[in-house]
């Protein structure tokens, strides 16, 4: 049996370099399918442009963290009578194999010893029992269908919108689990049900941002309470935002984010996952259905502006990291070293030629 060793729950003050601008894959496939003659518009003004390049804010180097935190000063963003709150919601499924990534999550990134990130009863908890004097600002839970085969792929009934467990009778211990009332999936509906539920969840307890990052991205919580203090303001100044790190899409016109790891304001997922109706969400998927495509397609569809948050500019996850082996590793060194990750803006060298060759997403 394979063992696997990580670093123990006391916060850890890292050294952190800069990585190097790297050519991402793109999310479809270089090969995905296109079928269009002539290039939108908006994406031949993007890949004429001159390539970006990136200056490193020095205050966002994890090694001068205890300078530049606000978080760790004890002082709140300027102005903010409270602090931002963000949901947290990784994204995972049943089986032996998930369940052993979320262990593993629990021991890493959710155990640094810091009470600003908990499960997301306890900070149910803390609203409704003390909503003045709230610790925790980033609650998290995993998600997973965890509706049968005769459960729809997105919610589209009057049924329950979450269970008390997953379609065999199963939970866990840990009580960090939001089962959805749906049938497992990846691409057809489980994000915007997710959204859903966050909306009702947001607005009953506060909560600002809702987000959604994969099981093998590997997070710098110290690097998010940095990102959230400094540059997410609180409802209602945060309406229609939407942030990640960006990918031109070709066959939609648009610019969304990639599913490793993004953010919405409140407003967003309410939007996302109750204005906008399974039919009318079924319309926009693209021909092949593409998660962070099809969420970008969601978002654009509101008739008012989207602010996009470009996280390229400093990254803080690492992704992707498959086996237990590489998670923890990236935990243990790697983090180290490539986070925050600075890389272009968008990166054209690689869209480009694929979009003028009629290809892509």
């Amino acid at each position: 049996e394979t063992q696997i060793h990580f670093q123990g729950a006391q916060p850890r003050r890292r050294t952190c370099g800069v990585l190097p601008s790297r050519i991402p894959q793109s999310p479809g496939g270089a090969a995905a399918a296109g079928g269009k003659a002539a290039v939108p518009n908006v994406l031949f003004l993007l890949c004429v442009v001159a390539f970006c390049s990136v200056t490193v804010p020095q205050s966002r180097v994890l090694s001068r963290l205890q300078d530049s935190l606000h978080a760790f000063q004890g002082e709140s963003p300027i102005g903010a009578p409270r602090p931002t709150t963000f949901l947290l919601g990784i994204f995972s499924m049943t089986g032996e194999k998930q369940a052993a990534q979320r262990d593993l999550i629990r021991k890493t990134y959710l155990d640094i010893g810091d009470h600003r990130i908990c499960k997301l009863e306890e900070y149910i908890r803390q609203a409704e029992e003390t909503p003045n004097q709230r610790i925790c600002q980033v609650p998290y839970t995993f998600v997973i269908g965890g509706g049968g085969s005769n459960r729809p792929y997105d919610h589209d009934d009057d049924a329950p919108l979450t269970l008390d467990s997953d379609q065999y009778g199963r939970t866990e211990a840990e009580g960090d689990v939001t089962y959805l009332n749906i049938q497992e999936n990846m691409e057809d509906g489980k994000s915007p049900t997710y959204m859903k539920f966050a909306a009702e969840i947001a607005k009953e307890y506060g909560i600002d941002y809702i987000s959604k990052i994969d099981d093998d991205s590997v997070l710098s919580p110290d690097l998010l309470f940095q990102f959230i203090n400094d540059d997410l303001p609180i409802a209602p100044y945060n309406r229609r935002m939407y942030g990640g790190s960006p990918v031109p899409s070709w066959g939609h016109n648009h610019v969304y984010v990639s599913g490793q790891f993004y953010f919405v304001s409140a407003d967003l997922a309410h939007y996302v996952g109750n204005e906008l109706t399974p039919a009318d969400r079924k319309k926009m998927m693209h021909a092949r259905p593409t998660e962070d495509c099809d969420m970008g397609s969601f978002i654009y569809s509101n008739p008012n502006p989207i602010k996009l948050v470009n996280m390229n500019t400093g990254k803080v996850w690492d992704h992707p990291k498959k086996t237990l082996e590489e998670f923890a590793e990236s935990w243990n060194v790697d983090l180290e070293n490539v986070l925050p990750a600075y890389a272009d803006v968008l990166p054209f060298s690689f869209f480009c030629p694929v979009f003028m060759e009629g290809r892509g997403l």
